[in-house]
This record gives C-alpha cells, structure tokens and sequence, in this order.
C-alpha cells in the first residue's frame, strides 16, 4: 500500500493512497477471493483456510462488503415495475436456540430474514433480517412500498401482521391473496418421534386459498418462486443451511433418520 506525506511544513501527516474498501488492509485480489469463496457456499472457517487468512478478516471482509452492497441495493433498486410479488421469511438460529434466550437477550435465538421477490425476473426487490414481529414487518413492508410504483400484486402466507401492514402502505393499489400450505401427520412407525417431524416434514396435503384485498388475479396467486429461493439462499449461505439436496436419499430419508431406523428396528 503506498504512503504520502503532505509537503506542507506546518502539516507532515502520513496517509495511505485511497481505495475502494475503506476499512480493509487487504489487497483488492484477496477481497474478491474472500467473496467468490463466499459466494458458492464455503463458510466462514473454509473461506478462511481456502485464501489463508484469518476467521476474522472474513468476518470484517463479510461487514464492510455487506454494507457496501446495501448500499448499492437501496440506491439501485428503485421504481420497480412488477405484476406479482411473493413474500416470504426465512428463518435461523443465532447463537442459542429461542427457549434458551432471556427477555433482555434480543440479539440471539430465532431471526428471520424477509424477502420479497419479483415473480418474473425474480428480483429481491426488499430483505429485512429481525425478529418476526409486528414491528419488523411494518418496516419491511414500508421499504417494499417504496420502491414498487402502481397497483401490484402480493401473495403471501398466513403470517398476521401481513394483511395489515399491506393495507396501511399500499392502500389503493394493492391486489393482496394469502396461500396457506396443510400439512398432513407423517405416515411412518416414528411419527411420535420429534427426530423424524423436524428432518423430514409431513407431505404437504393441500392449499388455501383466500383473497384478502381487491381481486388478484388467480393465475399469479403462488409462492413457488419465492420457497425455491429459500432453498438457494440455504445451499449457498452456510448461515442459513439447514438441510440441503444432497443429504435426503432416494427413499426419502436422511442419513440420520436411516440410523434412527437402524436402532429401533
């Protein structure tokens, strides 16, 4: 990194050449080697051991690039012309398991990142990460109005405080329908077991359907798009990984359901 000294007597200060990630000492390659690495789905350890630095400076490179890329999200993603949009919240655990935090222990436990997704380009028009409450979605769904013009169209789960938030910044141009997945009891020897409902969930049955705001259009009323993203956002985000493709057998089983069987049979 090259270093200056002002020619000015009365001054004599020493300072760095400027760069485009103020905040991080390391060369510029290494930055976009931490990201890439990070990108296809290494954690934070792996990513550390595959460019040779520490834990830390991965953490640091995932802070200072993060916010640069909020940046750039909320400058860039704005008067989105779209026909449908699919909201949904993707869960995961911060440092302890929910039962175990305390009332005053806000930055740990359950957290859940909202996402609203563009059906046909699918674009993440807005994200939020917080605790799933009222206060959360209000201000997720005040971002999302801004940045979609006209009358839109949302579909959306059963969460309560959707309907309505929706209502209160969207009112007057908003076609809003709630999809509800039913889920049946899963139809094996150990459905008593919590192992097996937490690994391996109970097919899904059927839908509801209920039109909450104007009339939407049914044809677009589906949250596909959006669970596929999930999915992505699982496989290439150790954070949020929780089960992946490759760890459920043709039969259906994971391989810790498959010992469990083993045990018990």
């Amino acid at each position: 990194m090259q270093r200056f000294k002002c020619l000015n007597p009365a001054c004599g200060k020493n300072f760095n050449e400027q760069r485009r990630f103020i905040g991080l000492c390391l060369d510029e390659s290494k930055i976009v080697q931490i990201v890439r690495c990070l990108a296809e789905g290494c954690g934070v350890r792996a990513t550390a051991r595959l460019c040779g630095c520490d834990k830390n400076t991965v953490l640091e490179v995932i802070r200072v690039i993060g916010e640069k890329a909020e940046q750039f999200h909320d400058n860039t993603v704005r008067n989105v012309q779209t026909e449908s949009i699919q909201l949904d919240e993707l869960w995961a655990r911060v440092g302890i398991r929910q039962s175990r935090t305390t009332e005053w222990d806000t930055e740990r436990g359950d957290f859940y990142t909202y996402l609203a997704l563009d059906r046909r380009t699918k674009l993440i028009i807005s994200h939020l990460t917080g605790k799933r409450d009222y206060s959360n979605t209000n201000d997720f769904v005040a971002d999302l109005a801004e940045r979609v013009p006209g009358v839109v169209q949302i579909t959306c789960d059963g969460w309560k405080p959707y309907a309505p938030t929706l209502r209160d910044h969207l009112l007057g141009r908003l076609n809003l329908a709630v999809m509800q997945k039913i889920y049946g009891r899963p139809d094996n020897k150990f459905d008593w077991d919590d192992t097996i409902r937490r690994y391996s969930p109970p097919k899904c049955t059927g839908i509801k359907l209920k039109t909450v705001a104007d009339e939407p259009d049914v044809d677009k009323i589906c949250t596909s798009h959006i669970e596929r993203l999930n999915l992505s956002v699982r496989t290439f985000n150790r954070r949020f990984t929780r089960l992946c493709p490759g760890m459920v057998t043709e039969a259906g089983q994971s391989s810790l359901q498959r010992r469990f069987v083993r045990c018990y049979a």
